[in-house]
Parts: C-alpha cells; sequence; structure tokens
C-alpha cells in the first residue's frame, strides 16, 4: 500500500522529463560533454581519481554538471568551470596549448548551456534559430581568438608589480560592465 505514493511520484517525474525538448537535450548534453572534456584535458582521462585532490574537482565538476543540466539558468552552473579553472591552475606546469583547449571547451559548453536557458524548455529550435544562435557566438568566438593571441603576446612582457592595481581596477570594471543593472 505505501508503493502507490512513491510509484505515482516517480511516474510524475517521469512524465516531467518527456516535456523537455530534444533541443533542450541535445544542448544540455553538449554542455555537459564539453564540460567533461575540459576536466579530461585537465587531469587526463586517467587521472580523475588519481589524488584526493584530482578526486574533489571531478566530484564539485560532476554536481556542477547534473546541476547544470537539471536547471541550465542556475548560478549553480559555475561550479564546474570554478572547480576546473582551479584544477589548471593548482596543476601549474600546464602549457599554453593545453590551457586554450580547456578555456575553448568551457566556452563550448556555458555557450550551450546559455543557449539551453534562454529558449522555452518545450521549445524546438527551426534553421533561422540555429542561424540566429551561431549568429551571436561568432563575435564572442572571435574576441576569444582576439583575447586568446593578445595574452600570448603579452605573456613574454614582464612588468611591474604595479601592474596588480591597473588589473584589479580592470577586473572591478569588467563586472560592473558585464553584470545585469537593476531598473
Amino acid at each position: 500500500m505505501r508503493r502507490a505514493p512513491f510509484l505515482d511520484s516517480v511516474a510524475q517525474r517521469l512524465l516531467e522529463l518527456r516535456r523537455v525538448s530534444a533541443t533542450q537535450w541535445m544542448l544540455r548534453a553538449l554542455g555537459a560533454v564539453a564540460t567533461v572534456l575540459a576536466l579530461m584535458l585537465v587531469f587526463g582521462p586517467t587521472a580523475l581519481f588519481s589524488h584526493f585532490g584530482a578526486v574533489l574537482i571531478t566530484l564539485t565538476a560532476a554536481l556542477g554538471v547534473l546541476l547544470q543540466c537539471r536547471r541550465p539558468d542556475s548560478d549553480l552552473g559555475l561550479l564546474a568551470p570554478a572547480a576546473i579553472v582551479i584544477a589548471l591552475l593548482a596543476a601549474g606546469d600546464s602549457s599554453m596549448l593545453q590551457a586554450a583547449a580547456v578555456g575553448l571547451a568551457l566556452l563550448l559548453a556555458h555557450s550551450a548551456f546559455a543557449l539551453a536557458a534562454t529558449i522555452p524548455v518545450h521549445g524546438e529550435f527551426d534553421g533561422s534559430a540555429w542561424r540566429l544562435a551561431a549568429a551571436g557566438l561568432l563575435p564572442v568566438l572571435v574576441l576569444s581568438a582576439v583575447a586568446g593571441v593578445l595574452v600570448v603576446l603579452l605573456s613574454t612582457v614582464q612588468l611591474g608589480a604595479w601592474m596588480m592595481v591597473i588589473g584589479v581596477l580592470a577586473a572591478i570594471g569588467l563586472f560592473v560592465a558585464v553584470l545585469p543593472q537593476e531598473r
């Protein structure tokens, strides 16, 4: 007798899964795969559970991906990319090519999850919507490529400690420009 309410709640949740469109599932899966790819680029496929730090980062990224797949518009979606970037910084001996590949995978994951968050859960994309999404992604890719080239060029320049002040002010200005304004 106690199984009936439990089965009803499970059946209700399964029916809710059916309501999510195939486009949504594809975008969420693409974001999840790109995030896992970024994680594997940091640690390698065999070292995800090699030591305590790797296990902690892997579990944090997995939790972040699960939360992001459940609700693409959640702020908890920053959990997985933050863990992956921290792991990349903690690795220390990573090459510039590896960092660029991780950044590109995280950009792809973010773009997929952001697109999934902007369309209705039941919405389907037709050809014109995909072209519009690609047109919106193109400037982001161009600016990312320009910023990457700028970072590579400036990586050989030695700057003084006073540049930390300018860097912090630039980061604050970026956050003020990017964060939504209340009206």
